[in-house]
């Protein structure tokens, strides 16, 4: 995993969402490093659980402000966030019961990284042109 840097592209210009998407890719580069420095089960475990936790209330934070504005694509957004839930549960299920936890978080980090880029570039930056946060 290359890492993720937070770059001013990726600002939705709303600072709540902005606090939360650079926590989550500081989270992301933790379990990066973790990955490559060979930590242990316990430690990939801790980092994992709290990337997905964190992950769970920015969903939350994030849902409610495109509910207070109004966010004409609110539904259709919310399902993109369950689908990622649900696929974040079958991660960790199988890093719980899996033999080759470092190669389960390892695979975790990079499809959270590309995941998360892709969905703050394109689909969280239209929160923030609705709102007239950004152009």
């Amino acid at each position: 995993m290359r890492g993720t840097e937070w770059t001013n592209d990726m600002s939705v210009g709303i600072g709540e969402i902005d606090r939360d998407h650079r926590k989550l890719v500081s989270y992301l580069n933790e379990l990066g490093l973790a990955c490559m420095g060979g930590q242990g089960t316990e430690i990939l475990e801790d980092i994992l659980q709290s990337l997905v936790e964190y992950t769970r209330v920015h969903f939350a934070n994030e849902e409610d402000i495109m509910r207070k504005v109004g966010y004409p694509d609110f539904d259709e957004h919310r399902e993109r966030h369950a689908r990622l839930v649900s696929e974040l549960d079958d991660l960790m299920d199988r890093f719980h019961y899996g033999v080759d936890d470092e190669g389960i978080a390892h695979d975790a980090a990079q499809f959270l990284e590309a995941w998360l880029v892709r969905h703050i570039l394109v689909e969280d930056r239209k929160i923030g042109r609705f709102v007239g946060a950004i152009d």
